[in-house]
């Protein structure tokens, strides 16, 4: 198929710019203005510009656009300009944005600008900083012409970037990139605007009442150590740091605190009003998240926006344009915002659960056929463990205890020691009421675990004394899990000859005994055995169910991707066969590790997300 490269160049100004507004609202706005489009194809670059009536007419008339791939620098950008203003949708949609990320994953930043600085092409020049504010109409035709040789700058450099990397992506990864565009320029969730209205007034008054008691007791929201005792009855951790002044550990109680910061975002929406009342923070992240799916409603249907690759490490997704979707908890505000996330009339929602795939990927990673037995059999590793940790048989009923089991199986697996899984049954037991543990059953727990999944430790050994010194020396090819699915490579580790996990200038600190590398604006973080095989399942599953959603996509549209679900969107006749297909994609794995992998799937429906979940 032949490739075009396409660049916008549209009307901005102070308050009316992408810094400022979602993608969509941006686009969808009365004061868009397309000032010109760059297309080129070829080798020949055009550049038309017009009224929105003539550039209607230039981009429909000018050639068959599904009979061609669509590349831009940021297509969720120029993507969304075609298919909502224009009506345009090619065969595929690919993005030098996200194949960047995924191809070069340890850069500082992945704009157009920055990536070509790295591979050496021509500068991407400064001539938008001058048209803040200017219509078409008010340029100058020396101005035009410096915007139209910026623009056709843009779409050059976005070839060569497109040239330089694509022989590093695999097909699957290039259908992927598609889906997750399309997810975002051809949305079908609508939201129900009274139900989300309703909640959001729910949280206000929540919130404010929650304010006025954290402010009526000021002196322990600003003393460190009350402030700390606070967030531990509430099962949070409170975060530390070292300080640069005295070299000691201290509360990271700070704006400037990611950690700190990130707990606005916490699953328990009295950790946001306090963590709120401490910063002075005006609403909670649940009021702004429940506001901002009211404004997209009212523009109509939901563009889902995931960014391809966008954890570093793993690949998986992250969130985008201001909402994050991999993040919408399951209880409070935002469960009941998943309800208000529907299906249009005549469709329903469909949503297929790739089950406990972390645990059965280690499991497999590891070599731990005992484990893959009872799993190929149907045992519920969760009861089965609390079985053992108990003495007697645990079942679904003995909801406390298996709840003990299941976060040792999940938590367990990485590395964690017994303070720490403490602490894990602590924070996620608070919601359904479990106590917390004592340090010994603790210690009981991880060395119960540690015995009978002894090749799970064995990998730990592995990759800490072996798959780490083979990186930093550059040995490539080395096996890195007992099956040879991912060798060394490209500084880190993947699918032969894939992208895949990357430790940039991984090297050892000898004064700190311990290997550390590079990930964008963080130098020298560190990275150990147990924290490699996490890095490892994770990007393995992540590869797993990006297979399953790909095959999905095949017949029915994936409208988002959560994790380890897929969610389709389809209508009410076809419910039964989309649920056939999909529980077939899910009971089914890649040829590399196909028979070795026992993978099942969970698929509901209903009339919103969340009655399907």
């Amino acid at each position: 198929m032949d490739v075009i490269f396409i660049d916008f160049e549209t009307y901005y100004d102070q308050e009316y710019s992408l810094s400022k507004m979602q993608t969509d609202a941006y686009v969808l706005d009365d004061r868009f203005e397309a000032i010109m489009v760059s297309i080129r194809l070829n080798g020949k670059t055009v550049t038309l510009h017009g009224t929105e009536e003539s550039l209607q007419y230039q981009l429909t008339n000018l050639l068959d656009w599904s009979k061609y791939v669509v590349v831009a620098h940021n297509m969720m950008f120029d993507g969304f300009i075609m298919a909502q203003r224009y009506g345009i949708n090619p065969r595929m949609w690919l993005c030098t944005l996200a194949l960047t990320r995924m191809v070069k994953p340890f850069l500082r930043s992945h704009s157009l600008s920055n990536i070509s600085k790295y591979f050496g092409f021509q500068e991407k020049g400064h001539a938008v900083h001058n048209m803040k504010g200017v219509h078409r109409a008010d340029m100058s035709d020396a101005d035009f012409e410096a915007y139209k040789e910026y623009c056709t700058n843009d779409v050059d450099l976005c070839e060569k970037i497109y040239n330089e990397v694509i022989g590093f992506c695999p097909l699957l990864s290039q259908v992927l990139v598609d889906m997750t565009i399309r997810m975002f320029t051809e949305p079908l969730f609508v939201g129900n605007k009274p139900m989300m209205a309703d909640l959001l007034e729910k949280e206000i008054a929540r919130k404010e009442g929650l304010m006025t008691l954290a402010m009526v007791s000021r002196d322990e929201i600003m003393s460190n150590a009350k402030f700390a005792e606070r967030l531990r009855d509430l099962a949070v951790t409170p975060p530390t740091k070292v300080s640069p002044r005295t070299g000691k550990t201290t509360f990271a109680f700070a704006k400037t605190d990611k950690e700190f910061m990130e707990l606005l975002e916490h699953p328990d929406s009295e950790v946001q009003a306090l963590v709120g009342a401490r910063v002075g923070a005006k609403t909670t992240i649940a009021q702004t998240r429940a506001e901002r799916f009211i404004e997209m409603t009212d523009r109509g249907p939901l563009p889902v926006y995931l960014q391809w690759w966008g954890a570093k490490t793993t690949g998986r997704y992250s969130g985008g344009n201001k909402v994050n979707w991999q993040n919408l908890p399951a209880r409070g505000l935002s469960a009941g915002l998943r309800n208000a996330l529907e299906a249009p009339s005549g469709y329903t929602v469909v949503v297929g659960d790739s089950s406990n795939i972390e645990l059965r990927t280690v499991m497999a990673l590891a070599g731990q056929e005992d484990a893959l037995e009872k799993l190929r059999a149907g045992v519920d590793m969760y009861c089965h463990f609390a079985s053992t940790l108990y003495g007697r048989e645990i079942t679904k009923a003995d909801k406390l205890e298996r709840f003990l089991g299941k976060t040792a199986m999940l938590g367990l697996q990485y590395g964690a020691g017994a303070p720490r899984f403490a602490e894990m049954v602590r924070i996620q037991g608070k919601a359904m009421g479990a106590e917390p543990i004592e340090l010994e059953k603790a210690y009981e727990t991880v060395e119960l675990y540690r015995g009978i999944y002894s090749r799970v430790t064995a990998l730990w050994r592995h990759c800490e004394r072996s798959i780490l010194p083979d990186i930093a020396t550059r040995c490539d090819h080395l096996r890195v899990d007992v099956n040879g699915w991912y060798v060394t490579q490209y500084e880190g580790f993947g699918r032969p000859g894939e992208p895949g996990v990357v430790y940039h200038n991984l090297r050892f600190d000898s004064e700190k005994d311990e290997y550390i590398y590079d990930q964008g604006r963080v130098i020298g973080k560190k990275i150990y055995g147990p924290k490699v095989v996490e890095n490892l399942c994770q990007h393995a599953s992540m590869q797993i169910v990006m297979w399953q959603t790909a095959r999905i996509h095949q017949r029915y549209p994936v409208k988002l991707s959560v994790h380890d679900e897929a969610v389709c969107i389809v209508p009410d006749s076809e419910v039964d066969d989309c649920v056939a297909w999909m529980e077939d994609c899910l009971s089914t794995t890649p040829e590399w590790c196909k028979g070795k992998i026992p993978v099942v799937g969970e698929v509901e429906v209903g009339r919103s997300y969340g009655a399907a979940k």
